[in-house]
């Protein structure tokens, strides 16, 4: 079991997606994808482009792993691939699948071919029904939890059990509710845009 920490540079809610009764990160972090057991929990922080820098947004339990084809097949998550009916299906995040002559991508407004690399690098689907998602009200972290924070690009792991838990049963005794609290922070056009535009540097990974 380990704890990851990143920094969430876009909250779009696209990755993580956290609608419906499922927190699934399967494109963005591909070291975190690749390396993740069930157990694991990933933890987002708000990066210094968003408006509390910082603050935690998400919190997710792993409770299945799926390779991206095992995701596009399974009916549970046909609603995520991407669609422009709502806003919530506009960030489907059930993009990449193979096909005869390779990787192909539904068509999205987040990620596009010039992140079929760094995605795929990730294999799989992380998939989470426990999960606390504060999007726009992110919640501060007290000083005892910091030192397990990621503060640079890449991710922090942290493996002692015990530490995990607590920071764990604090961040759910902060949530009003399990599942998504808030709204993303950047729900909107302009950062979508934004987030296509850029494809994230070499993932690094810390241990704490």
């Amino acid at each position: 079991m380990k704890l990851s920490t990143y920094i969430v540079k876009f909250d779009t809610g696209f990755a993580p997606n956290p609608f419906g009764r499922h927190c699934t990160l399967a494109c963005c972090k591909p070291t975190i994808r690749r390396n993740a057991e069930e157990c694991d929990v990933v933890v987002g922080i708000a990066s210094a482009r968003l408006p509390k820098p910082g603050r935690l947004i998400y919190a997710m339990r792993v409770k299945e792993i799926l390779t991206y084809q095992q995701y596009w097949k399974d009916p549970r998550f046909a609603g995520r691939r991407p669609s422009s009916r709502t806003s919530i299906s506009r960030c489907g995040d059930n993009i990449w699948h193979r096909e005869t002559n390779g990787w192909k991508a539904a068509e999205s407004d987040f990620h596009d071919r010039t992140h079929l690399e760094r995605d795929t690098n990730g294999v799989n689907a992380l998939i989470a029904t426990e999960f606390f998602y504060f999007g726009s009200k992110a919640i501060r972290v007290p000083t005892r939890f910091r030192s397990m924070l990621a503060t640079t690009q890449g991710h922090k792991n942290t493996y002692d059990r015990d530490r995990i838990e607590r920071f764990w049963d604090w961040i759910a005794n902060k949530a009003t509710k399990p599942g998504r609290i808030a709204d993303p922070w950047e729900f909107n056009g302009d950062a979508c845009r934004a987030q296509c535009g850029e494809v994230e540097p070499d993932d690094i990974e810390e241990n704490c």
